[in-house]
């Protein structure tokens, strides 16, 4: 009788474990992360066309010639203080041509035009005496030509710093005591626009004014105008321009006033005032990450 057959030999059941599991594994990496890998790649593609793009686009601009990819960190940094210190001046521009506060509610408030044409009116005659105190002849033409609302007025609240431009510009010329005030014209308004989306920053509302006298009072004239506050005090005339705005020569003509009057001048000039229309610091540039 022969002995019975030895059992056969049953795989390891932890080895079953480990391929069962390196199987799971190898169909997960390559059903689930190589299809997630691909996907990054599609959606980074555009990106890096674009920074390539970029990086072509820079080596062949006049503006960039000779800089290299290396050189961009330290190209950026230099904008930045460039756009640091442009962001400075906006700063001090705004602070120079600030308004004073009662001016610029009136020129955002509701325009009421008894209340400014009562004030019109009032500014005349008070020049009027202060010219005949001054010994400077006024013509009619300088009282006429201050600012008056018209058809063509669009924005009427403006008039309120035109009128307000206009008295400090005569008090300015009356008190520097030039011989005569001849004329005042109001001339069209330019809006300054931002360069970036467009916006009113500031609207220049310009005059023209013609004066005669002697060299030394129409270059007091002439000086003052810039100034403000303390700064009058240069010229002799900060006791008595208190709220005398930054004024803006845009043209001047000076010629002879007459052949025999050797020692006086003529002189035409176009003076502007600025009004802010935006309040607030500069927004500060983004800033630019390279990869």
């Amino acid at each position: 009788m022969e002995p019975p057959a030895a059992p056969t030999p049953r795989r390891p059941v932890l080895l079953e474990v480990l391929l069962l599991g390196t199987l799971t594994l190898a169909i997960l990496y390559f059903a689930g992360f190589q299809s997630l890998a691909r996907r990054a790649d599609a959606l980074d593609r555009p990106l890096r066309q674009a920074w390539e793009s970029f990086a072509a686009t820079n080596q062949s601009s006049e503006a960039t010639a000779g800089l290299s990819l290396d050189q961009l960190p330290e190209v950026l940094e230099a904008l930045r203080g460039s756009a640091a210190e442009l962001a400075g001046v906006r700063r001090l521009v705004a602070e120079r041509v600030r308004l004073p506060a009662a001016l610029a509610e009136q020129i955002h408030a509701p325009f009421q035009i008894i209340d400014y044409e009562n004030e019109r009116t009032r500014l005349a005659e008070s020049l009027v005496a202060l010219a005949r105190d001054k010994k400077v002849a006024l013509e009619p033409a300088v009282t006429n030509g201050l600012p008056a609302r018209t058809p063509e007025t669009t924005e009427p609240g403006l008039l309120w710093a035109r009128l307000a431009f206009a008295r400090e510009l005569l008090l300015t010329a009356l008190h520097s005591q030039v011989g005569a005030v001849r004329e005042l014209t109001q001339l069209p308004p330019v809006s300054h626009r931002s360069a970036v989306d467009g916006r009113r920053l500031f609207e220049e509302l310009p005059m023209r004014l013609e004066v005669v006298g002697g060299l030394e009072p129409v270059q007091r004239l002439l000086t003052s105008l810039p100034l403000a506050g303390a700064e009058l005090e240069a010229t002799g005339l900060a006791a008595v321009l208190t709220n005398k705005p930054v004024l803006f020569l845009d043209h001047l003509l000076l010629c002879k006033a007459a052949p025999d009057r050797p020692g006086e001048v003529r002189a035409e000039l176009i003076v502007s005032g600025l009004v802010p229309l935006e309040t607030g610091p500069p927004p500060r540039p983004p800033a630019a990450d390279f990869p």
